[in-house]
């Protein structure tokens, strides 16, 4: 299974210039456990749309008070929301958010860019799968898509990397609520920031869900 696009992630297109810039100015700050997820994460690998918020998992427990303290002493920083194990906030004009998930295990190792490790493409498309049935917004089949268009990587591959990532307590359950989700886009709001038409991305997943049932119906869970 390829992990790689034969291109080393980089900042290139997936920021606009204020999260550019509050990428490497909380480079030197974040935890050293942290490592970037989400929309920006894959959009450093792949370059194929702009993201503007920074997700940050940490491998282990974070002391949410001194993090606070460490980002203000980089920038203007204003807490949105704060708990055990989270941290939401705008560095600037930039929405960041760090999340432990310890819980989690890393699949493959990080890339580092600019100060700031990157996590793997397996790991991504694991993370992207899990979304579509918490929530399913249009950019992330959209990603779904590019993944399986630009990489060697299936949604197929995907839900098990999910299952080995997250080990949850019914994998078959899991799996089937994240197989319903990819076949129904009906209640997934427009998304007029992606470079495609929604059109393109139903018809896309139209046609690989019948694909992705067959394949989960032969599974022996």
């Amino acid at each position: 299974m390829t992990d790689t696009t034969g291109e080393e992630p980089t900042l290139g297109p997936a920021l606009p210039e204020g999260a550019a810039d509050a990428w490497r100015e909380l480079g030197p700050a974040v935890p050293r456990t942290a490592y970037l997820a989400g929309g920006t994460a894959l959009a450093a690998h792949l370059h194929h749309r702009l993201s503007r918020d920074l997700d940050f998992f940490t491998d282990g427990p974070f002391d949410e008070a001194v993090l606070v303290e460490v980002l203000r002493s980089r920038g203007r920083f204003a807490v949105t929301d704060q708990g055990p194990g989270t941290l939401n906030g705008v560095f600037e004009d930039t929405k960041v958010q760090f999340l432990d998930a310890s819980t989690q295990r890393p699949l493959r190792g990080f890339t580092e860019v600019d100060g700031v490790r990157i996590a793997s493409l397996p790991d991504l498309l694991a993370t992207k799968v899990k979304v579509i049935a918490d929530r399913g917004e249009l950019r992330d089949y959209f990603d779904l898509m590019v993944i399986e268009q630009r990489t060697d990587l299936t949604v197929e591959e995907g839900l098990v990397l999910f299952v080995d990532r997250y080990q949850p307590a019914s994998p078959e359950s899991a799996i089937s609520a994240i197989v319903r989700g990819l076949g129904y886009l009906d209640d997934v709001n427009d998304d007029p920031g992606l470079p495609v038409e929604r059109a393109e991305v139903e018809a896309y997943w139209r046609r690989r869900a019948p694909e992705i049932v067959r394949w989960f119906a032969a599974q022996a869970w």
